[in-house]
């Protein structure tokens, strides 16, 4: 092995904890083509202040733009697929195409299948975990408590106490949170795991009901290159574990790039690549650009392929040169099955080889089968887990709590101060509905600004949730107006 290899990896290192016995999953995209509205993204007061018409909103030359454009390509599990270029050229878009998130977009043509069966919304939630780019996590709530509670909304009925438990020590185990398992998670405010430490909780919140297919949204964003590179290994061990992980990532470094089993270069919307990462060098030195020596093949071929727009002249030009390298692609694969281009000395081969199966664990291991979905908590279970991740989230956050205290104190000093000295005299009716009228709106008004506060920084965590189908609107809203009223009758 390797000076370098000894660095990130060990024998520890190479072990699986938790693995998917499911059957493989295949996941294939056929002649895709997909449209954006770019029109129905601005703001409806920006169209009035232009003094547009809502029926034009929607229209106009420059309102639909190409995202995607003839897209092919096949992965199965065990392997681990990258989809690299530089901004707006499509990989997010094709990843909201794949788990069927496409707001705003629409499919001109082509399919998306996943075993066999084209992708639907149902299809999705059975057997593929998103992580999206921003990490959606409670701050105050520790990283075991983050996913047992996720485990409790998550996992169908029939598991016990116990094997949730397990689960969640199976994934602490793989992610290699151990030492972090009782810190809190924290946030840009508040200060607890590294950013690393935190995108690994948000894989594993996803990873918590064991899915066949694993898709992140640029998970390398925002770290150091050797978190980063740990980060990759941990996705390449999900990978070995008869997963099939697909990422989008914008430029890796070289050791981040090895470890791809498979890239799929794109700019402008286009395949320019598709197949093994180590055989792409060899692809453009084919067609006569070949990487220079001691550079990045990652940063060079996304850096040549790239669109240069600043000037009309250079974004003439390099348009003409990425339609040539994906017409050259798309001539040399248009007689293979699954659209990779392949070396005379090498064929694609998955990575989960049967030596790689000999390491998998003997002991038993709990599925989520296609039909447990129907399975989960009910309301009322859901309402009080809910609740109680709350009040554990809230009731950690001191500084709130000392702020609700000083405005119980305060308001109560108030009321005190004016009706001091009549307890003597009868207090007339309009004194009588006035303190009642005050003492009435404390609990309330305090519960309308402490949601309106929390609701706002936990709106993306919920619309996260209500995508992925783990509670709905109910269960949420009313554990969030419980949850107030209780902590403001202890205050006050």
């Amino acid at each position: 092995m390797k000076f370098q290899d000894t660095i990130f990896y060990s024998d520890e290192d190479s072990s699986l904890y938790f693995t998917y016995s499911g059957e493989s999953n295949i996941l294939e995209v056929n002649e895709l083509n997909y449209q954006v509205n770019v029109a129905a993204q601005i703001p409806w007061y920006e169209n009035i202040a232009e003094l547009k018409m809502p029926w034009t909103w929607s229209r106009g030359p420059d309102s639909h733009v190409s995202a995607i454009q003839n897209l092919n390509f096949k992965v199965q599990s065990g392997q681990m697929i990258a989809i690299i270029g530089n901004s707006g050229c499509g990989k997010t878009s094709l990843l909201d195409v794949i788990t069927c998130r496409d707001h705003g977009g629409k499919i001109q043509s082509g399919q998306i299948i996943i075993n066999g069966k084209p992708s639907t919304h149902q299809l999705v939630k059975k057997c593929v975990a998103h992580v999206q780019q921003d990490d959606r996590l409670l701050p105050n709530l520790t990283v075991r408590e983050t996913l047992l509670f996720v485990a409790k909304l998550r996992l169908p009925r029939f598991f016990s106490d116990s094997q949730r438990e397990k689960r969640v020590e199976d994934v602490i185990a793989e992610l290699r949170l151990r030492q972090c398992a009782n810190t809190r998670v924290g946030n840009e405010y508040i200060r607890g795991v590294s950013g690393g430490e935190r995108r690994r909780v948000s894989i594993g919140v996803q990873l918590l009901w064991n899915p066949g297919i694993l898709i992140l949204d640029e998970p390398t964003s925002g770290l150091d290159s050797f978190t980063a590179h740990n980060l990759v290994v941990t996705l390449s061990r999900l990978a070995r574990g008869n997963r099939l992980v697909l990422l989008s990532i914008h430029q890796p470094r070289s050791d981040i790039f090895q470890l791809f089993d498979l890239v799929l270069l794109m700019t402008s919307g286009v395949t320019i690549y598709s197949g093994t990462a180590r055989d792409m060098v060899q692809y453009f030195t084919e067609l006569g650009y070949p990487c220079p020596k001691y550079s990045n093949p990652a940063d060079f071929y996304v850096d040549l392929t790239s669109v240069d727009r600043q000037t009309k002249e250079k974004e003439l030009e390099s348009q003409k040169r990425a339609r040539m390298f994906a017409a050259l692609f798309r001539e040399k694969v248009k007689d293979s099955d699954d659209f990779l281009w392949k070396s005379n000395e090498r064929e694609i081969t998955t990575t989960a080889s049967s030596e790689q199966c000999s390491h998998f664990q003997s002991e038993e291991l709990i599925n989520i089968h296609s039909h447990s979905t129907n399975q989960l908590p009910g309301n009322i279970k859901l309402f009080t887990i809910l609740l109680r991740r709350q009040v554990s989230n809230d009731f950690r956050d001191i500084s709130t709590l000392l702020i609700h205290g000083c405005e119980a104190l305060l308001m109560s000093l108030l009321i005190g101060f004016l009706f001091y000295g009549h307890e003597k005299n009868n207090l007339s009716i309009q004194d009588t509905t006035a303190l009642l009228y005050m003492m009435g709106a404390i609990t309330p008004f305090a519960v309308i600004f402490d949601v309106i506060a929390k609701c706002h920084s936990e709106r993306a965590m919920l619309y996260h949730d209500l995508e992925d189908g783990i509670y709905s609107v109910g269960p949420y809203f009313f554990a969030k107006l419980r949850k107030p009223v209780d902590s403001s009758i202890v205050v006050f």
